[in-house]
């Protein structure tokens, strides 16, 4: 009987840390998406409870199947998972706060080897410092003393593209220039919106600043008169195909 109800729970168990790995695909799946696209909270209160509710139940799960080795890897791969999350959405707590304080108990709950989570743990220490410093230096290199402002924004009539007008403030007069995207490769959902990166391209740019003028003749782009983009330009060019995407951490 005893047998009996003790191989019952090990099951429980090994079902519970599956659970808990599939929570770590999911921190891996945010991660991937704070790389390739902008994230964008539409309800902040709302999404920090959904996040919450999720990480409590996900903890709760992965601290009762704590022995298992499934809930051991997760708690080894959720930390360096978070680093993207971390660096690329900081400022946005709602996100960052439920999935960390869930990484970092599961971390230490879990029945691995001491030794291995003093080492681990220092590891990840480091790769987090060396990574903020490394971002932080990045950023500011790349950092331009220009101001940009949009002024102008829109989509095509069949929503496919979307387009904005930005005005420059240099040392060089300013300038204008249009810049279209790709307005169906977001992720919208409820709460949250992934607004994909990467894709943007630049039209033209005008100087002095001025003001131009656009107009959409189906899918077609008309800056001031003059047609600066059609869809077969955009697919001859694989413009908003995988290969051509550049990463754009900023």
């Amino acid at each position: 009987m005893k047998s009996s109800k003790a191989n019952s729970n090990i099951w429980l168990k090994r079902g519970a840390s599956v659970l808990g790995l599939l929570y770590t695909i999911f921190i891996c799946i945010i991660s991937y998406r704070c790389v390739f696209y902008e994230v964008i909270v539409t309800q902040r209160v709302l999404f920090c409870l959904f996040l919450t509710v999720i990480s409590i139940v996900a903890g709760a799960v992965m601290v009762y199947s704590r022995k298992q080795f499934l809930t051991k890897l997760s708690g080894f791969i959720m930390f360096p998972a978070l680093l993207p999350v971390v660096l690329l959405c900081f400022g946005k707590w709602e996100m960052i706060i439920p999935l960390a304080a869930c990484a970092v108990t599961i971390f230490f709950a879990s029945a691995a080897n001491e030794g291995t989570k003093i080492l681990l743990g220092t590891i990840y220490l480091m790769i987090y410092i060396l990574a903020a410093l490394a971002y932080f230096i990045f950023t500011s290199f790349l950092a331009s003393p220009a101001i940009k402002e949009t002024v102008e924004e829109g989509v095509s009539p069949s929503g496919k593209y979307r387009y904005e007008v930005v005005d420059t403030t240099d040392s060089s007069n300013g300038s204008t220039s249009v810049i279209l995207e790709p307005n169906y490769m977001d992720k919208e959902y409820a709460l949250v919106t992934f607004k994909v990166k990467g894709y943007d391209r630049k039209l033209c740019v005008k100087r002095p600043k001025t003001e131009v003028e656009i107009e959409w003749k189906k899918d077609d782009l008309y800056i001031n008169g003059e047609r600066w983009f059609t869809p077969e330009q955009a697919k001859k060019g694989k413009w908003f195909e995988k290969e051509s995407r550049s990463f754009d951490f900023m």
